[in-house]
């Protein structure tokens, strides 16, 4: 089982399938803007978790923190604040 696979199924669990789908696109390159920005602060909690624990290697913690401080940017730059796109 690969780090994709593993965090896919924590979220899965944790939050359903549609959020651990969008989990899976986007660590596989797919942009964060067509994702749901809820969903993206479930993965977010699901991955902290994850980081803070003993469970992966150190290559996979190093490849999940990649993915986790790149969302951590995008959440940041306020995507979720409401608007819809054609008011910005």
């Amino acid at each position: 089982m690969n780090i994709s696979d593993l965090v896919k199924t924590a979220i899965h669990f944790k939050h359903g399938w549609a959020v651990a789908e969008q989990f899976e696109d986007t660590f596989n390159g797919e942009s964060f803007e067509e994702q749901n920005y809820n969903a993206l602060r479930y993965i977010q909690e699901t991955i902290d978790v994850l980081l803070n624990g003993d469970l992966l290697s150190e290559d996979a913690q190093d490849d999940l923190q990649l993915y986790a401080d790149e969302l951590m940017v995008y959440l940041a730059g306020g995507e979720g604040d409401g608007e819809d796109e054609e008011k910005k």
